[in-house]
């Protein structure tokens, strides 16, 4: 068959309008696709409750720390957050050791990278407990 400029504007045309087409389909499937969604919860239905289970709270937003030192003769300790979020002061903290707790503290800062200082509300705490927010 022999090329000429007609025959080739004639394929790119109808190459075009298949692509057309094509892309049309795509777009009606993602719009019906976006149709179909579950119902949304309205503002006055609570997402938290007994029936919809826990709230699960990624663990870079946990408030979870170490006791790294004491002080027990100023009642302080010093806490290490990683790379977790740093409680705000005045916010108080539960100690665990071995999953139980045995004291609280209260943050009084300063707080420094991944450090902050708390006051011993209760309980005798050693290095190495666990601090979680309350």
């Amino acid at each position: 068959m022999k090329r000429t400029v007609f025959r080739e504007t004639n394929l790119t045309r109808s190459y075009a309008l298949r692509v057309l087409k094509l892309l049309t389909g795509l777009v009606v499937l993602c719009l019906a696709g976006c149709n179909a969604t579950p119902k949304k919860l309205s503002t006055s239905q609570s997402l938290v409750g007994k029936e919809r289970g826990t709230i699960v709270v990624p663990a870079m937003m946990r408030t979870e720390g170490k006791v790294v030192r004491t002080n027990l003769k100023l009642n302080f300790v010093v806490l290490d957050f990683g790379f977790k979020r740093l409680p705000q002061v005045g916010q108080q903290l539960g100690i665990y050791r071995l999953g139980k707790k045995i004291g609280q503290v209260r943050v009084s800062g300063p707080a420094w990278e991944t450090y902050t200082v708390a006051d011993i509300v209760d309980g005798e705490i050693w290095a190495g407990d666990e601090a979680k927010l309350k």
